[in-house]
């Protein structure tokens, strides 16, 4: 009788097991890691078309958006520092190609990159507050276009292939739907301006660490709010007043660190909008919540780019 039952269940165990293997071989490792995008569209367009079902003046309907933080957010690593895995070197920051390419007043074109960050981790010992807004003051007396020009081609030669497949995949969904992104930047506004056309946004929407210019030139005078922390919501709150009459609302946001991120996340979380609720998307789990943030991000993982994926 056992035998007859075992064999009678041989089909079944057969085909689970190839099932399995079918899903082992076949499934993206990293696709299983994903988060929900499917969910995070459909909350944010949903909550957009409750709004304009409320709207009472259908003839000016409010801009809708969405607002961005850039590295490791959209970007694998860092723009401004590169990526390193495990001690092995990925790509270049723009930091130390723009140092190579001569663009810096105080770091020379030959070896100047290891002073520089020699000098730039000690900063960040101190605070990112320190370091952050040095990496554009480095640059002073660099042209500001030629800066651009070097940022728009390393994004289109190197740093492209390493967006992340699930940021760019919501940015176009959401931008198909009338929903406009905009970025906010630790990193200099001429190196994440350089991922305009990568992105497919204007890059007036783009925003960064700036630092002043005089005929044509980069100094060190910082324009402020420096976009890193608390500087994040200012900016965020100083480009949702500037819509030539039309009222902004800000669906989400995303971000992936407590530090740098969290007051706009925590912001846009908190809104009472007309209808609907806003989302502000964590991309990192592996950090401790603070209390102050307890329960109000929707948490998430991604860890493929583009490239890994053949494109979004």
């Amino acid at each position: 009788m056992k035998q007859r039952i075992q064999s009678c269940f041989q089909p079944f165990r057969r085909a689970f097991v190839g099932l399995a293997v079918f899903l082992c071989v076949t499934v993206h490792p990293a696709r299983a890691e994903e988060p929900d995008d499917g969910r995070i569209i459909e909350q944010i367009l949903q909550t957009r078309a409750a709004i304009l079902k409320e709207s009472t003046n259908p003839q000016a309907p409010p801009a809708f958006a969405a607002f961005w933080d850039f590295d490791g957010t959209i970007l694998k690593g860092d723009c401004s520092e590169g990526l390193a895995i495990e001690d092995k070197h990925i790509y270049p920051g723009l930091a130390q190609v723009c140092i190579e390419n001569g663009l810096s007043g105080i770091y020379p074109r030959v070896g100047g990159f290891e002073g520089f960050w020699t000098d730039y981790t000690n900063m960040k010992r101190v605070g990112n507050w320190l370091a952050y807004p040095f990496v554009p003051q480095m640059l002073r007396g660099a042209k500001a276009e030629e800066v651009l020009e070097t940022s728009r081609l390393h994004f289109a030669n190197v740093l492209s292939n390493y967006l992340m497949a699930s940021s760019i995949k919501i940015m176009r969904s959401l931008q198909a739907h009338g929903v406009e992104s905009h970025i906010i930047s630790a990193s200099a506004d001429l190196f994440v301006k350089g991922a305009a056309s990568s992105l497919g946004i204007p890059e007036e929407h783009i925003h960064g660490i700036e630092v002043r210019t005089r005929d044509g030139r980069l100094t060190e005078e910082i324009v402020y709010p420096i976009t890193w922390n608390v500087g994040k919501l200012e900016r965020l709150k100083k480009i949702t007043e500037q819509t030539n009459g039309r009222k902004t609302i800000v669906l989400a946001g995303f971000g992936d660190s407590y530090g740098t991120d969290g007051p706009f996340l925590k912001f846009i979380a908190s809104q009472r909008l007309p209808a609907g609720k806003p989302i502000a998307v964590f991309y990192n789990r592996g950090a401790d919540e603070p209390a102050e943030y307890k329960g109000l991000f929707y948490h998430a993982w991604h860890v493929a780019t583009v490239s890994d994926k053949g494109g979004p």
